[in-house]
């Protein structure tokens, strides 16, 4: 009876086996199938184009949900036979790269094209702009494997910011099966196939059905919403994830012999408070030595050494601030210390662009001079970061095949603005979208600081738009503009300043808030 009960085992897994690799055969070939028939988008990184290769809009599609999808919006093309004169320099990271909340021309690989021109006239500059919002470094190492079959000279990274919050990070808004690294890697395998685009439409049209009444949700920060803090397990594996993938990329990279540029992170220390701290609302008299782990009152303590001169612990404090946010928008200490750690094992460019925001920024803390909101930098804080990475490409000549820069022929930052057609009427529009941006911050209650920045910005408005002419003043107004403004100032603490210098600009001009015919402004997508 045993060896008969021992052959029926044998039999129903060898049964189960059969039927396991059956079913496993049908769903390959309905996966060949799909693929023949060419359902779905490509999501291959570059998509050819009559000689040449450009970004393919749909690059980023597989790792978001159907709501959320993000397009990858560079038009920047490059040779597919590549010029032996060609100098090419792929740029990956998130939404910095695309310039938000400003024009995605005024980005940092912008200017670095300009400069690179500028100081190599001899050589056919290609910078090639793979931004896309609201990615991290899984994305970025999944774009690595193929920017490195298309003849890099110098791969330049700038990621970290989104670790947390974007695809498979611990508060993600999106899909996330897991925080096992094997599962996340599953999971993106999972999401290259076209049974799973397949499934993700139908599951989105589903919903849709069931919700016909419900509005479709916008993509921002308010989707943000799970609280991480800094000694919490999913705080460690998410750093840990984040060194994994940056070594992969630079081993992939070192591997094929390509020279690759690690970029420190900036964020906004002094302006941007925190939006959660860890426990209870502490007593007004109560000091950070209490409450060790509450990032408002690091930061307000920040304000008070910043007050009274004492740079040094003002930048402690507002660096402790900002790494014990609940809600990780900014990247914090760990994530620098892991690039520059990097940098010095792998022998990769580290750019530090952090040391160099801080040797420009008041007193050495990062604020709203240099970044817009939380950490975008403003468009004078892109050209510094293209002037950073130019002055190390000229110090490490040799390991890139450029020779004979020329420093001196690089022009200043009006000069660059002009040239990228960045002007007065460009910044009062992207201004708005800032404030809009800043106004819906997901604060419990809006902090003082905050109510202090967008009376600043208003108060810039008002400035900036008599230097546009009638005309565009009246697009401007015909737009929306008046009427957003006059509503961000009638929700201040103190408006009347505010409203009667924006009466006394436009009602002689006869574009008071009356005089609008479309609806107000509307930002860009937040990341």
């Amino acid at each position: 009876m045993d060896a008969q009960n021992k052959v029926k085992t044998i039999n129903k897994a060898k049964g189960r086996v059969v039927a396991l690799l059956v079913g496993l055969s049908f769903v390959a070939l309905f996966e060949a199938g799909l693929w023949l028939v060419g359902v779905g988008p490509d999501d291959a990184l570059f998509v050819a184009s009559d000689s040449s290769y450009r970004i393919n809009p749909q690059a980023a599609r597989r790792f978001f949900p159907r709501q959320y999808v993000r397009l990858a919006p560079g038009q920047d093309r490059f040779a597919r036979d590549k010029d032996a004169r060609a100098f090419r320099v792929f740029a990956l990271g998130a939404s910095t790269l695309l310039g938000f909340p400003n024009p995605a021309y005024t980005s940092f690989p912008n200017f670095l094209q300009q400069m690179l021109v500028d100081a190599y006239p001899a050589r056919q500059i290609e910078v090639v702009n793979c931004g896309v919002t609201a990615i991290n470094s899984f994305v970025v190492r999944e774009f690595v494997e193929e920017v490195v079959e298309y003849e890099p000279d110098l791969v330049l990274i700038y990621a970290g910011h989104n670790e947390f919050v974007g695809p498979y990070g611990a508060a993600t808004p999106f899909v996330r099966l897991s925080s096992n690294w094997y599962f996340i890697q599953l999971q993106m395998f999972l999401q290259r196939t076209k049974i799973y685009y397949l499934l993700d439409n139908l599951l989105h049209y589903v919903a849709a059905a069931l919700r016909p009444a419900a509005p479709a949700e916008s993509f921002g920060v308010h989707l943000v919403q799970r609280e991480i803090y800094l000694e919490d397990e999913a705080h460690r594996q998410t750093e840990v994830h984040y060194q994994r993938n940056m070594a992969e990329i630079v081993e992939m990279l070192s591997e094929r012999e390509v020279p690759v540029a690690l970029c420190t992170l900036v964020s906004n220390l002094t302006g941007f408070y925190p939006l959660r701290s860890q426990g209870s609302v502490p007593p007004p008299d109560a000091v950070p030595a209490d409450y060790p782990q509450h990032a408002a009152l690091h930061f307000d303590a920040g304000l008070a050494h910043q007050a009274a001169g004492d740079s040094a612990q003002a930048l402690a404090a507002f660096v402790r601030a900002r790494d014990l946010d609940g809600i990780h928008l900014r990247a914090c200490s760990p994530f620098n210390r892991a690039i520059r750690a990097l940098a010095a094992e792998s022998g990769a460019i580290l750019i530090d662009v952090e040391q160099a925001f801080a040797t420009h920024a008041p007193a050495g803390l990062v604020g709203d001079e240099l970044i817009t909101e939380y950490l975008h930098p403003t468009v004078w804080g892109h050209y510094l970061i293209a002037q950073t990475i130019m002055t190390t490409l000229f110090a490490r000549e040799d390991a890139l095949g450029l020779v004979e820069g020329r420093a001196d022929a690089l022009d200043d930052f009006a000069g660059y603005c002009r040239r990228l057609g960045y002007g007065v009427r460009e910044r009062v529009l992207a201004r708005n979208d800032l404030i809009l941006l800043l106004k819906n911050m997901p604060y419990a209650e809006r902090p003082p600081i905050l109510e202090q920045r967008l009376a600043h910005l208003v108060g810039e408005q008002l400035a900036d738009l008599p230097k546009l002419s009638y005309a565009q003043i009246a697009d401007f107004a015909h737009r929306g503009g008046v009427t957003f403004l006059a509503a961000i100032i009638a929700d201040l603490a103190d408006p009347q300043p505010l409203t009667d210098a924006l009466d006394e600009l436009v009602g002689p001009l006869g574009l008071g808030v009356g005089a609008v015919r479309e609806p107000p402004l509307r930002p860009r997508n937040t990341p």
